[in-house]
């Protein structure tokens, strides 16, 4: 049990999973270098079962510290912050990173790379996602919905917003490339579509004497890429410390969108566990597998996801869509669903477009609470960007808070499901 107690380099214990891969690795090199002795290994080690059970009991005294857990009203407070305090595009696709990993029940390795071919409008009048797991490697569809009671809370909003920030084309629907790292030392080289903050940091500084030789310059140490894990806690560091006012839970981790969501959904007796395990892909027993495989389906996702957006499970609450308004309106919607999403429609790559049906919902959303956005952050990058492509489509504030009433009119109706009857009945 020396490693349950033994600390790394920063002084801390060493996490579950730290242990559990050390444990792992002796035990296998026993086992591998002294076959003969496999029986006396399996008596004198622990299972990992046993071990991992043994870790879990030990919260705040021993080797597990569980991270907090990250309220709807942390979530809320975290992705305001965000918002109001913005001065660049960056700002955004971490708003809606953190955003999708609660509603989604992620981890942040799995949704920060989503790719914009990967989205699609379902037949059930929902948001489709499909991801790749990065630890079981297997492909998952989430069901999103619009958030009931806050625009700033809503997934759909929060997507759409990043992708409107968006400078140039990518693959991915955050715009989170820049977790690649450029080293210093390289030279990279620069594009029409590479950004001149990039183009700069590439540059060598002017302030260096220019009779300076390169033995007396010290060498530059390359930059290592940041890990998705420790980009989300350095977000989430700052967010706090910025709502620290508001109350927001201290501690916050990329793991703690994880656990709060999934006890969020558990809280609704509606919901069966195994529906909540499924979205948030973890892996249990092959028994609970095989369960999942058989009669799991996309319509318990969706359920799962209406409760996290604040609806009731049997809600059928309403895209948003300018489908409804008047030819003259929907030509305008999509005008400006071109020049919002520029960097995501148009263009020659597949793999850089977004689907036609994601981009007119998307945009709806936008329209729908832009006069709130518009109220609560008058001076963001975001609120700038509408504003200066609602001007050449001549469209005034009043005209778009009419489509607002419309579309928020259009929310506001929503409809049960329709219980199918589970037998004939013959009378």
């Amino acid at each position: 049990m020396h490693l349950a107690f033994a600390r790394g380099r920063s002084g801390d214990l060493r996490k579950r999973n730290t242990v559990m891969s050390y444990y792992r690795n002796v035990k296998n090199w026993l086992l591998e270098d002294f076959p003969q002795h496999r029986h006396i290994v399996e008596q004198r080690l622990l299972k990992m079962g046993i071990l991992e059970r043994h870790c879990l009991k030990r919260q705040q005294s021993g080797m597990v510290t569980k991270a907090p857990t990250c309220t709807k009203a942390d979530l809320r407070s975290l992705i305001d912050g965000l918002y109001f305090d913005a001065s660049s595009p960056k700002e955004y696709p971490d708003a809606a990173l953190l955003s999708i990993m609660w509603f989604a029940l992620g981890r942040a390795s799995d949704l920060a790379f989503i790719q914009k071919r990967n989205l699609s409008v379902g037949s059930g009048n929902v948001l489709f996602l499909r991801q790749i797991r990065a630890k079981t490697s297997e492909e998952q569809g989430l069901s999103l919905f619009p958030d009931k009671s806050s625009f700033i809370m809503c997934p759909l909003h929060a997507i759409a917003m990043a992708l409107a920030m968006q400078t140039f084309p990518v693959s991915s629907v955050l715009d989170l490339d820049h977790l690649s790292g450029l080293n210093v030392g390289d030279e990279a080289p620069a594009t029409e579509a590479t950004p001149l903050t990039d183009a700069l940091v590439c540059c060598s500084d002017d302030d260096e004497p220019a009779n300076a030789t390169p033995e007396a310059t010290s060498p530059r140490r390359k930059s290592t890429p940041l890990k998705m894990q420790g980009y989300v806690n350095r977000v989430l560091k700052a967010a706090s410390a910025r709502q620290a006012d508001a109350g927001v839970s201290t501690g916050l981790s990329s793991h703690s969108f994880r656990r709060c969501g999934a006890q969020h959904a558990n809280a609704d007796a509606s919901l069966r566990p195994q529906w909540i395990f499924d979205r948030g892909s973890w892996n249990m027993t092959a028994t609970n597998k095989a369960f999942a495989y058989v009669f799991n389906t996309t319509n318990k996702d969706r359920k799962v996801s209406k409760v996290l957006s604040g609806w009731k499970s049997n809600d059928n609450p309403t895209l948003p869509s300018a489908a409804t308004f008047d030819s003259a309106t929907t030509t305008k919607s999509r005008r400006l669903d071109r020049m919002l999403f520029a960097s995501s429609l148009d263009l020659g790559d597949a793999s850089l477009i977004v689907d036609d049906e994601v981009a007119d919902l998307l945009v709806a959303s936008l329209i729908q609470h832009f006069p709130e956005v518009n109220e609560r952050y008058p001076m963001s990058p975001y609120t700038s960007r509408m504003r200066m492509c609602l001007f050449p489509l001549q469209v005034s504030m009043p005209e778009l808070l009419g489509w607002s009433v419309e579309l928020k009119r259009q929310a506001s109706e929503v409809r049960e499901e329709e219980k199918k009857p589970s037998h004939v009945s013959f009378i």
